[in-house]
């Protein structure tokens, strides 16, 4: 049975002809720390290049597959997003001894590897042991329990230029023996399609619980959450660092809104009291396929007019965009740009 989920599908993109460059591999890296910079090297390191698409074993092929999990990268800071299958496409979480390295096709003759890292984060939101959160009005919120093979895997990685790029992941499974390489292309744009980090905030005059007579019209979760007080608009008015989920719990097509929601809500339990958190409904009206008016303003792209969801973005004091991330982002990766902008840091 194919269980993908549905949003690792969104941003399969055509062939780029990588055929060649990804026929056969391998080298070992070693552990960094620095930050993915698409240089030539990790910076700080002096981590060296590997070129996972020489010379595979064959016994690594045709093992993993590695997919993309979101589409809007830019030149510039992006949380670059992907998930692994097995050879029969099945989900696969709790990979270890990952190592990804980039390599820029605009000559899809002669790719060239330009960045690898073993900066890679999982992120399996909902997963975990199941937990009741109870609300402000009485109801009980049920967290966790989610299959922990759906996961995401985030790299944090600087695009120095815009075009057609490739990526190999090399990876073993939770088996400990599975060990493969796949690969799959890419575009990085050069200007940003929607609100990114380094932008302003959208001064959004969102629905709020005070706008509406039933939570419902505005939160598809069952319960809904507590994240409903507070406009865009006002918090960037008043200086107060902020986080916006973008989620539509109920029909999200790819199984991860109502977990990402539920993870920002354990955010917010423990930041409140310096950070606004905001949680935008992706759709005003489900039945009729009528958007809500400040997600269509945020999440509609500026080339195609597409939308993909869910989106966490982050924003300082400043009332500027500090991070991002696309698909399916947990507490434990959004966190330290929580605390971030909590501490009074601005996007650099």
């Amino acid at each position: 049975m194919n269980r993908i989920p549905h949003f690792l599908r969104l941003g399969l993109l055509p062939s780029l002809a990588l055929a060649a460059l990804f026929a056969a591999a391998c080298g070992n890296g070693e552990d960094d720390e620095g930050t993915a910079s698409a240089t030539g090297t990790v910076q700080g390191t002096g981590f060296e290049v590997i070129d996972l698409a020489a010379n595979i074993p064959a016994d690594q092929r045709n093992v993993i597959n590695a997919v993309p999990a979101g589409l809007e990268l830019t030149t510039g800071r992006n949380n670059f997003v992907f998930g692994i299958t097995n050879k029969d496409d099945e989900p696969q979480g709790d990979a270890r001894d990952i190592t990804v390295t980039f390599y820029d096709v605009r000559d899809p003759a002669k790719p060239k590897p330009v960045l690898t890292t073993t900066q890679v984060f999982e992120s399996a939101p909902g997963v975990g042991p199941v937990t009741q959160h109870e609300h402000p009005n009485g109801e009980t919120h049920t967290h966790g329990g989610e299959d922990d093979d759906r996961v995401g895997y985030y790299v944090p990685v600087t695009f120095e230029h815009p075009g057609t790029w490739g990526v190999a992941v090399r990876a073993t499974l939770k088996d400990g023996k599975s060990t493969g390489v796949s690969s799959f292309g890419f575009v990085v744009y050069e200007k940003p399609r929607i609100p990114a980090p380094g932008q302003p905030a959208l001064k959004s005059d969102n629905l709020t619980k005070a706008d509406v007579s039933n939570l419902a019209e505005i939160d598809s979760g069952t319960p809904p959450n507590d994240m409903h007080d507070v406009k865009i608009k006002d918090a960037v008015a008043k200086g107060r660092p902020m986080v916006i989920v973008f989620a539509t719990p109920a029909y999200c097509t790819s199984r991860f809104c109502g977990p990402v929601t539920e993870e920002m809500e354990t955010l917010q339990a423990k930041y409140r009291d310096k950070v606004d958190f905001v949680h935008v409904e992706i759709w005003r009206n489900f039945d009729s396929q009528t958007l809500n008016p400040t997600a269509r303003e945020w999440l509609i792209r500026k080339d195609d007019g597409g939308l993909s969801e869910p989106f966490v973005y982050v924003v300082g004091k400043d009332g500027v965009i500090y991070d991002r991330w696309e698909g399916p982002v947990s507490a434990s990766v959004v966190e330290a740009a929580v605390q971030a902008v909590a501490d009074g840091k601005t996007f650099q």
